[in-house]
């Protein structure tokens, strides 16, 4: 890990991120003064589940991998941060104790804050406490999809579901490069790395073409049926 200090293209990404957005800029520019920035290689552990934390993260490049492990030794993805995103926020309610392990998927740069500073903030100015509860009412929001996801979807129409969202506006051929390894994927879905090389395989007849990070859609309104079940 290495130390940097925050830029000012970091500055303008961070005071229009979800939480500081909502904030008056004097507050929010003033709350990142006493910010610092450090840099992580991919696989390094920010901290672990249960471990005692005493300040709040933003992610400003690569991506943030907080997941969970059970007794077996399996991991469970809880999210995959990027750009702009806040995490261990809820540390700073829950006695500073860490409810996920967090890990750098790739080679990554955080800014970091005394979470004791933003909690006392948020206790004295009515401003900070509104974008907490905005921010929280929509991580409620992102873990009810993801339930629903999980109760409702098969690993194949998770699958097809994301590579849907990628499709331009209108296009019926179309492909994209994944922002992010495939195993990040897997975890993003909830699926395991196998899990995800079966759907893209029963896929393949939807017309998907799966070619290192690269994946090319025929027509995606065959596609859309894999989406629904068919």
């Amino acid at each position: 890990m290495r130390a940097l200090r925050l830029t000012a293209n970091d500055r303008t990404m961070l005071l229009g991120s979800r939480f500081f957005v909502r904030l008056p800029r004097s507050t929010g520019e003033a709350i990142l003064e006493d910010v610092t920035v450090s840099t992580h290689e991919e696989h390094d552990l920010v901290f672990h589940q249960g471990e005692n934390i005493d300040e709040v993260f933003w992610v400003l490049s690569g991506l943030i991998r907080l997941y969970r492990v059970g007794k077996d030794g399996r991991e469970a993805d809880l999210a995959i941060l990027p750009m702009g995103e806040m995490f261990a926020e809820s540390a700073m309610f829950l006695g500073s104790r860490a409810t996920a392990n967090a890990e750098a998927a790739e080679a990554s740069i955080i800014a970091r804050l005394d979470s004791r500073m933003l909690r006392n903030l948020a206790v004295s100015d009515p401003d900070v406490a509104q974008a907490f509860i905005n921010l929280l009412c929509h991580r409620a929001e992102i873990t009810e999809d993801i339930l629903a996801q999980d109760r409702l979807l098969t690993g194949i129409e998770r699958v097809a579901s994301y590579i849907l969202s990628q499709c331009p506006e209108g296009s019926t051929n179309f492909s994209f490069r994944l922002p992010f390894q495939k195993n990040v994927l897997a975890g993003k879905l909830g699926l395991a790395p196998a899990g995800l090389s079966r759907a893209f395989s029963a896929l393949r007849q939807a017309g998907v073409t799966v070619s290192g990070r690269t994946i090319e859609i025929r027509d995606r309104h065959v596609l859309e049926q894999f989406q629904c079940g068919g």
